[in-house]
């Protein structure tokens, strides 16, 4: 039986599965990648799956692997704070250090071992660079996966070590009734269309575009829902174009305009711009509008493009 994480895997990032499966299969994995994207839990599972690709795809790998408990996998997530020091969990010094047996270790079943760092954007100045000692002096072959929701938000030394792959779910959300019919997904797909590429020019008509032209078509939410998953589709397509061949892209019939947008912009300028996309994923779990979460959108893309 397939463990979750393969399934979630499947289901959520069949694109990046089989391009990791070519890349294992002919050894031409790196040794340090940062996924970047929404939803932890899938990051992890798709974490994961490529664990357990490297050390041998059977039953028992899959269930050490789900309860961190394979000698050569190493799943690690920043430290929970003190009590009363709110929340939110963050990577400390000593616990990087904590982990220098298992980097200075070699394998014990396997042909390389995997380490993945969870919220990567919470490392400090100081336990980033304890993790970069390890990272640079390797005591074997071994893979390791940093996850971030913002690349942004990742220091820059991280960044310039790691090749960044952004994890996009192509979850296709099931659209049979007549909240998203067929009438409305073409002229909706139009309108984002327009107002991608005005949000994208940087044109102050983006802004009004939003009251005028959208609000009104996305009253349902699962029209919203749609209407997001197809705007990260098109983020994502502008950031691996010419790296993927056009049938791959998820909107591969706006060519034409990916092509204008690369000759215009540098490859940072449109992994920033995707990134501003994404952060919206934080609104959405608080009560904010939808025609405020989109304004912001066009905001903090604005400002992205023009760094």
């Amino acid at each position: 039986m397939a463990p979750d994480f393969f399934k979630t895997s499947q289901t959520t990032y069949p694109t990046q599965v089989a391009h990791f499966d070519e890349l294992i299969a002919n050894n031409q994995l790196s040794h340090l990648y940062l996924f970047v994207g929404p939803s932890q839990p899938k990051k992890l599972a798709f974490s994961r799956y490529l664990a357990w690709q490297i050390v041998g795809d059977s039953d028992l790998n899959a269930i050490r692997i789900e309860k961190n408990e394979h000698p050569d996998v190493k799943i690690t997530q920043p430290s929970l704070p003190k009590s009363g020091h709110g929340t939110r969990r963050v990577w400390k010094v000593e616990q990087i250090r904590n982990l220098t047996p298992d980097f200075v270790t070699t394998t014990q079943e396997s042909q390389r071992k995997v380490f993945v760092f969870d919220a990567v954007e919470t490392l400090s100045g100081a336990s980033g660079n304890a993790l970069l000692k390890f990272i640079e002096e390797p005591a074997g072959p071994q893979l390791i996966v940093m996850l971030a929701e913002n690349v942004n938000d990742v220091l820059k030394t991280i960044q310039s070590r790691a090749q960044i792959v952004h994890l996009l779910p192509e979850i296709p959300i099931d659209d049979s009734d007549d909240i998203v019919d067929n009438d409305w997904r073409k002229k909706t797909q139009l309108l984002l269309f327009k107002w991608f590429e005005l949000m994208m020019q940087r044109r102050i008509e983006s802004f009004a575009y939003v009251q005028l032209q959208l609000i009104d078509q996305l009253k349902e939410e699962k029209q919203q829902e749609l209407f997001l998953e197809w705007l990260h589709q098109l983020s994502r397509d502008t950031v691996v174009f010419g790296q993927v061949p056009d049938e791959q892209l998820m909107f591969p019939k706006l060519v034409g305009l990916y092509k204008t947008l690369v000759q215009h912009y540098t490859n940072q300028q449109l992994v920033q711009a995707s990134d501003a996309i994404f952060s919206d994923d934080h609104l959405r779990k608080i009560n904010v509008s939808l025609q405020t979460r989109l304004e912001k959108i066009v905001l903090n893309t604005t400002l992205a493009l023009g760094e």
